[in-house]
């Protein structure tokens, strides 16, 4: 190759990889856009979730007959689940997975905040024992409804003869399976307790969300009061 052949070889060479690094620049700023509008998004669902759960609270504070007061409360914690989900996501930047052992100990704490601040008198101890995890952010919405169900139903339930209740939350996980229980201090459960015949609203929201990941839901007696679980299914790694 002559040399000036090589010299115009060399230049448009030069041009080439400019013209990539141009184009990886543009597209690394489109991705970086892309993040922060989706943080942007979760933050402002994170809020509008927070406000739709305030009013709901509020509104069954004002409701003089007790069902509807105790099915907007529970709506509103419903909803509450959800808005941590949106709120961790927000604050962490990771938009596919949410570590969940610390947003089930933000989650019961927000539990126990509610319970104790709705029923003066009624003493609450909720913990959270939690093996460490990172989970999907589907995965982990409908698992924060379960454990929004058992323990609002432990501390309607299962409250011990001297006014104090205790509830305890443990996840692990073994063998690719995820086991989630909600144990309190009550008077346990009748002999002929079945969970599915539970026509309530709260563990017909339970047995769905346990069928619709693979799972099952139950109930037995544990050595001081009822111990309500999931047991399901966690998905295989990706690989990548």
């Amino acid at each position: 190759m002559s040399e000036p052949a090589r010299v115009a070889h060399a230049s448009n060479l030069t041009s080439e990889i400019e013209n990539l690094r141009a184009q990886l620049a543009a597209k690394e700023e489109e991705l970086r856009q892309g993040a922060l509008l989706m943080r942007e998004v979760n933050h402002r669902v994170a809020n509008s979730l927070q406000l739709a759960s305030s009013i709901l609270r509020m509104q069954a504070h004002q409701e003089a007959d007790a069902h509807t007061r105790d099915q907007l409360e529970k709506a509103g914690l419903r909803i509450s689940s959800i808005q941590h989900v949106h709120d961790r996501l927000y604050r962490s930047g990771d938009m596919q997975t949410i570590e969940f052992s610390q947003y089930l100990r933000d989650l019961c704490n927000d539990l126990s905040d509610s319970v104790m601040q709705d029923e003066e008198g009624h003493r609450v101890k909720l913990n959270a024992e939690c093996e460490r995890m990172r989970l999907s952010i589907d995965f982990a919405s409908k698992l924060g409804l379960v454990v929004n169900e058992f323990v609002t139903n432990a501390f309607k339930h299962g409250t011990a003869s001297d006014g104090e209740t205790h509830i305890r939350v443990t996840s692990r996980k073994h063998d690719q399976v995820l086991f989630l229980e909600v144990a309190d201090n009550g008077a346990g459960l009748p002999p002929d307790f079945d969970i599915a015949r539970i026509k309530g609203l709260g563990m017909r929201l339970v047995r769905f969300v346990a069928s619709s990941l693979g799972g099952e839901a139950g109930a037995r007696n544990g050595q001081g009061g009822a111990i309500f679980y999931v047991s399901i299914p966690l998905p295989e790694p990706s690989g990548d």
